[in-house]
Formats: C-alpha cells, sequence, structure tokens
C-alpha cells in the first residue's frame, strides 16, 4: 500500500528505486532478524552482547570512514549524473578519502587497544570485526544513490548477506563460536565492498581517477559538516551497546540489543522512501520550493502513519515478539522493546524533515549542530541512567535524544519557513507530479 500511495505521486524511477531499497533494508535487518532467534539460543545473552559491543564499538569507525559521503557526496553525484568524467572524479575523491581515513581509525583502535583495559580483553573481536569499516570504504553507496541506481545496492548487499546467513546456520554452534560469527560479519561487508566496487567500475563505466592530495583535502572539508553529524548520529544510534558494554556487563548489552535489532528492523521500513527520494528532493530544491514542501508534506504524513502503525505493534505485541524472536531468557528484553517502540515514530518525522526539507535546502549547518548537540545529550542520560535502569535506562537516554532531535529540527525549519505547515503552496501545485528530470 506504502509502494502504492508513493507511485500514485511520484515518476516511476522513483517507485522502482523505493521498491530496491525496501530490499536493501530487508538485507540489512530482515536477513539478520532471522538469525537472531537462532544466535541469541546457540550464542546465549552474554556472549551475543559481546559481538553486538564489539560491533557497535567498531561502528563508530565504521561511521568515522564514512565522514558524511553517503549525504555530501550524493548530492554532488546527483547534481552531475550526466557528466560521467565528474563523477568520476568525484568518486576517486571518495575512495582516496576513505581510504585514508579507514589507516587512520585502525591505528585509533590499536591506540586503544593499548590504553584500555576493556578493549583490550577483545582484542582480537575488534580486530576481526574491522572488516565492518573495509567494506565500508569500498562499497559506493554514495554513487548509487546519486546516480539512482539502488536496484545494484540491492542485489548486490542481498546476495552476499544471504551467503552470511547461511553460513550462521552452518558454522555456529556453540557460545564459543562468537569469533567465527565476528569473522562472517567481516566477510559480508568485505566482499559486499569489494562486488560493488566492481559494479561502478565495470558497469557503471566509473574511471579510476586517483586525486590528488589536494582535491583529497577538499574533499575532505567539504563533508567536514556532515560528519560531524554523522559522527554525533553514531554515538546515539549504533555506539550506545558499546556505552553500556562500558558501562554494565555483556549479558545487559545481550538484553539491549537483542530488543533493539528488532526496533531496527522495522525502522528499516521508513528509510527506503525518505532515501528514494532524496536526490530528486534535492534538485526540486534548486529549482521549485513549492515543490518541495508539496512532495515534503504527503512524504511526512504517509512516513508518520507508518510510524505509528510499527509503534502500536510493538507497545501491544512486545511480550508475543520476545518470547517467538528470543525466548524467556530474554525476558529482560520486553520492557526495552516498549520503550524503543516509539523510535519509528519519532525517526520516521526527523528522516522526513531532514531528508525532504533541511538537507536539500543545504542547511548543512544546522543539521550538524542539531546532531552533534544531541550527542552529549545521550551520553549524559546513559551516564545517570544506565547505573540505575541498565538495558531500561539505555533505551530511555536514547527515546530522549531521538525526541530533542525531532523537535529541534522542526523548530528550526519553522523559524527559517523551510516547513509545509507554515509555507503556503500554491493551489495548482497540487495535482502536479514531481519531474523525472
Amino acid at each position: 500500500m506504502l509502494i502504492g500511495l508513493i507511485n500514485n505521486g511520484l515518476k516511476s524511477t522513483i517507485g522502482k528505486n523505493v521498491v530496491s531499497l525496501y530490499l536493501l533494508q530487508m538485507s540489512y535487518y530482515i536477513l539478520p532478524l532471522i538469525t537472531v532467534p537462532y544466535l541469541v539460543r546457540v550464542l546465549g545473552p552474554e556472549k551475543f552482547g559481546l559481538v553486538s559491543f564489539g560491533q557497535s564499538f567498531v561502528t563508530l569507525f565504521s561511521l568515522f570512514v564514512g565522514y558524511g559521503f553517503d549525504l555530501s557526496a550524493t548530492r554532488e553525484i546527483s547534481l552531475n549524473r550526466f557528466a560521467n568524467k565528474t563523477v568520476s572524479r568525484i568518486a576517486g575523491r571518495v575512495w582516496v578519502s576513505k581510504a585514508l581515513l579507514s589507516v587512520i581509525g585502525l591505528c585509533m583502535i590499536l591506540l586503544l587497544i593499548i590504553i584500555l583495559p576493556k578493549i583490550r580483553e577483545v582484542a582480537v573481536l575488534l580486530i576481526i570485526l574491522y572488516g565492518i569499516v573495509i567494506g565500508n570504504c569500498l562499497f559506493p553507496v554514495w554513487l548509487f544513490q546519486g546516480l539512482e541506481r539502488m536496484k545494484a545496492i540491492s542485489v548486490i548487499n542481498i546476495s552476499m548477506r544471504a551467503l552470511s546467513t547461511a553460513g550462521i546456520f552452518i558454522l555456529i554452534r556453540n557460545p564459543d563460536d562468537y569469533i567465527f560469527y565476528a569473522g562472517i560479519i567481516s566477510f559480508q561487508w568485505i566482499s559486499t565492498g569489494l562486488v560493488g566496487m566492481w559494479f561502478a567500475i565495470n558497469r557503471l563505466k566509473i574511471r579510476l581517477i586517483i586525486p590528488s592530495m589536494r582535491e583529497v583535502m577538499q574533499a575532505l572539508s567539504e563533508g567536514r559538516t556532515l560528519f560531524l553529524s554523522q559522527i554525533a548520529q553514531g554515538i546515539y544510534s549504533s555506539g550506545n551497546s558499546f556505552i553500556l558494554g562500558m558501562l554494565t556487563n555483556y549479558t545487559v548489552v545481550g538484553y539491549y540489543s537483542a530488543a533493539e535489532k528488532i526496533v531496527l528492523a522495522l525502522v528499516g521500513m521508513i528509510f527506503p522512501v525518505t532515501r528514494a527520494i532524496y536526490p530528486r528532493f534535492i534538485r526540486m530544491a534548486a529549482s521549485s520550493k513549492d515543490k518541495v514542501m508539496l512532495w515534503g508534506r504527503r512524504v511526512l504524513y504517509i512516513m508518520g502513519s507508518v510510524g505509528v502503525l510499527i509503534f502500536a505493534v510493538l507497545l501491544i505485541g512486545a511480550p508475543l515478539i520476545v518470547h517467538i524472536l528470543l525466548g524467556h531468557e530474554f525476558d529482560n528484553s520486553i520492557d526495552v522493546l516498549r520503550i524503543l517502540g516509539i523510535l519509528p515514530l519519532i525517526i520516521s518525522i526527523t528522516m522526513s524533515l531532514n531528508m525532504q526539507f533541511t538537507l536539500p535546502f543545504g542547511k548543512d549547518r544546522a543539521y550538524t549542530i542539531i546532531h552533534v548537540s544531541a550527542g552529549p545529550v545521550n551520553l549524559l542520560l546513559a551516564f545517570l541512567l544506565v547505573p540505575v535502569w541498565d538495558q531500561i535506562g539505555m533505551a530511555i537516554a536514547l527515546v530522549i535524544t531521538e525526541s530533542v532531535i525531532c523537535v529541534s529540527s522542526f523548530i528550526y525549519l519553522w523559524s527559517m519557513r523551510l516547513t509545509p505547515f507554515n509555507y503556503r503552496v500554491h493551489d495548482k501545485l497540487y495535482q502536479e507530479p514531481i519531474s523525472s528530470h
């Protein structure tokens, strides 16, 4: 129904991209969700929490290497999508920049292993999981999104993740196999990155143009603003399992991360629409503010409705969902799931505001300030609430943080008259479709 609503108003290319990104989200969240009931029972809360702790830590470095290019490079490529030479130069700058950041990230992890005893205890696990960062460096999601070739992303990711899913059921047999599980995760990311890079070069005809150091520094400078916001986001989204592990123990992390994975699987229903139409909104913002407001409002209503539905399902069905997917050993995840259940609603509104209004209109600085400010809020709440309520405290901290971001984003856009609620759209545009150019 959601796809039908989008396709009634948007051109078929966007509809195809939405479908492709839904398949991609399935590979990111639904396939792992299939393995979670098996993994939590085989590994148990402690070892499952240990790997989640390692993943959370390494994902922060993956965001560091990503440097916000998924937004900044996507926007630049979208505006130059028919100029192959320009796109190739952009791609070269991004790849080399991410490679440089990958080396810096590895050095940082090795340094932390030396300095922090708790990190040193899981050094082997973290080094193995660093394959996530390498895969992120190689896979050009920013290129595929900018060129609106989302189908390629979906096919590559689903193939590699399906292979990894099979490997989990074959190789993971007891709690001591958690290292093999980490290896499978890294293999999946690295293989996906290599295939994605091959596809870009051989099928999309992207030429490997090695940039000068000046060009690399320019790319890093241009992405600096969005980089700060991405890192801040990582602290209160991907990094919470790591924070929880540093403050408590791996069993508590297991209770929290298991519930979080379920919520993220459902939040994944929101991302495809906003991501697929983000490049189109960038081009619309350059020519017609009215159209951005009109279509942005429609997307906001649809995404908000989906968020309300998901919240209701999780609030009411949390005990049944946990017992079916995780088992009675994870009863402590039920309240976490209920609390995190409101995130799909909050995130759906925030994503629509940012991807359809804030970023297309080039308000990167405000976007960054809001998200960077949320990082310390999340950390402060975690240090206050986790010692008292463990995994429940972490869940409350995350919900409050996401709420602050949502409200702050709306207030900023309202003050700039960039919301569809305080900007009047010309009546004649209501029947006008989005241009496919």
